[in-house]
């Protein structure tokens, strides 16, 4: 069975379609607001090869392609911090051979093979869920996102953020659906690093002062609610993930653009020490506060759609247990947003503060675009190619 046909959603065409609009705009953003040197054939090589991956029926060859991606922006990482690139080196080495190791022994690679027998199954999953929770830095394996997200440029992030890690979490979505014997067999198992994930990410990201770091451990702490959408393995649950995977790219291209276009204002990092940005970058600030909203999922953004769809099958796994749980994982979510818009975008501008620099108008425009895309796939899902959807 395929996803659609499970839940009603292209995630081939809607990938696509949100691949290569991240790509138009990041490559724009670049001739603004200055990235790492070869960004441009990075960012197209990379994006080239995650959508033609995600067209290709032969599993092996998807999986190389995609394995291909992780290595390339691991060099372009490497490039601009080495510390930064072996340990995102790390992780998708040992990701890597966990993951493509667990589908060979278990058969994954071939179409219809079944589930395998007594101790082989539980080492097969045992690998996939340890290689899966490595490459997307969930906790305790989330020793390399925020080095990443800190010591690279803002667009390097979306690239591993936005498009290499939703792109591999499409693999994990297939395989929940090809293989839903590798979800039941641990399904608590599953839940347990989702819930870890969501606190351990959230309480991490309210530590934080550095914004880029915050953003990387909110990304730990969102991706607990895909997988959670995952081990609960009923089709709303499943739709949700993949929903939220979507708005989940879409918002964290905004929110790291924000903060690439204040820190190219202010000229250094932002940390919360930073006063009143919105003063003087007010599209900037729209586009931090949207892509907020958008991650914890609040209306009319596309968040919701699938926010609400994960909430509905924790409920069903777990009951009110789990659903409240989720509910105080988006509480301490919310608290560490509100925090950063409070201070540093709403907050009094400090005294003595450089005068606003022109930001570029095509900057803006493209902030805009996605304020304006969430609202709109928010309303009328089917906008977006492929985002359908029972």
């Amino acid at each position: 069975m395929s996803l659609f046909e499970y839940t009603g959603f292209n995630w081939e065409i809607a990938f696509t379609a949100v691949t290569l609009l991240i790509l138009a705009a990041a490559e724009i953003y670049a001739l603004f607001i200055t990235q790492a040197k070869n960004f441009w054939w990075v960012a197209i090589l990379t994006a080239g090869l995650i959508v033609v991956s995600l067209w290709l029926p032969d599993e092996v060859l998807r999986t190389v392609l995609l394995e291909l991606s992780a290595f390339l922006l691991v060099f372009f990482v490497w490039q601009q911090d080495k510390s930064a690139g072996k340990l995102f080196l790390t992780a998708v080495l040992v990701g890597s051979i966990l993951v493509v190791g667990g589908m060979a022994l278990g058969g994954l690679f071939s179409e219809g093979a079944g589930e395998p027998s007594g101790l082989t199954a539980k080492v097969v999953t045992a690998m996939l869920l340890v290689g899966f929770m490595i490459k997307f830095a969930a906790i305790p394996f989330s020793f390399w996102l925020s080095s990443v997200a800190e010591k690279t440029t803002v667009m390097s992030s979306v690239l591993v953020i936005s498009l290499l890690d939703m792109a591999e979490f499409g693999e994990l979505i297939s395989l929940r659906v090809s293989a839903p014997w590798v979800f039941a067999n641990a399904q608590w198992i599953w839940i347990a690093v989702a819930l870890l994930s969501m606190f351990g990410g959230a309480l991490l990201a309210l530590a934080q002062t550095n914004i880029r770091r915050m953003l990387a451990f909110s990304t730990i702490d969102d991706l607990g609610y895909l997988i959670l959408g995952l081990a609960a393995g009923t089709a709303g649950g499943v739709l949700g993930a993949a929903i939220a995977a979507v708005s989940h790219a879409l918002c964290k291209f905004l929110l790291f653009s924000a903060v690439g276009a204040a820190e190219n204002h202010l000229k250094h990092p932002l940390t919360t020490a930073d006063r009143g940005l919105a003063g003087k970058l007010p599209v900037a600030g729209a586009a931090f506060v949207v892509g907020a909203l958008g991650m914890i999922g609040v209306p009319p953004f596309l968040g919701f759609l699938g926010r609400w769809r994960l909430y509905l099958s924790g409920l069903e796994a777990g009951g009110v247990a789990l659903a409240v749980a989720m509910a105080a994982a988006t509480a301490l979510a919310l608290l560490y947003y509100v925090r950063v818009i409070h201070k540093v975008w709403l907050g009094q501008a400090a005294e003595g503060s450089t005068a606003p620099s022109m930001n570029s108008l095509w900057v803006n425009v493209i902030l805009v675009v996605f304020i304006v895309l969430l609202i709109i796939t928010g309303l009328f899902p089917a906008i977006l190619p492929g985002l359908g959807g029972r």
